[in-house]
């Protein structure tokens, strides 16, 4: 999570472009969809909840799926 709040202060700090929203951060690639999902994968894992594992791996497919195709939209 320090790493994603790290990911919006570099964002708030830039010029706000989509280009800046659908960043890297560290070396993870679309950070503002992967680190959060990221976060509950690894919460799931933590408290050995099987549901949450399972529907943050849905989550991630979209969420991550979608930013990366914007992304290349953009033209990144």
């Amino acid at each position: 999570m320090l790493m994603y709040e790290g990911w919006w202060i570099r964002y708030f700090q830039s010029q706000k472009t989509l280009a800046d929203f659908y960043s890297s951060f560290c070396g993870v690639p679309v950070a503002g969809a992967t680190l959060p999902v990221i976060a509950f994968f690894l919460l799931g894992v933590y408290g050995k909840v099987v549901w949450l594992l399972i529907s943050v791996v849905i989550l991630g497919i979209g969420h991550i799926g979608i930013h990366l195709r914007h992304r290349r939209e953009i033209g990144e």
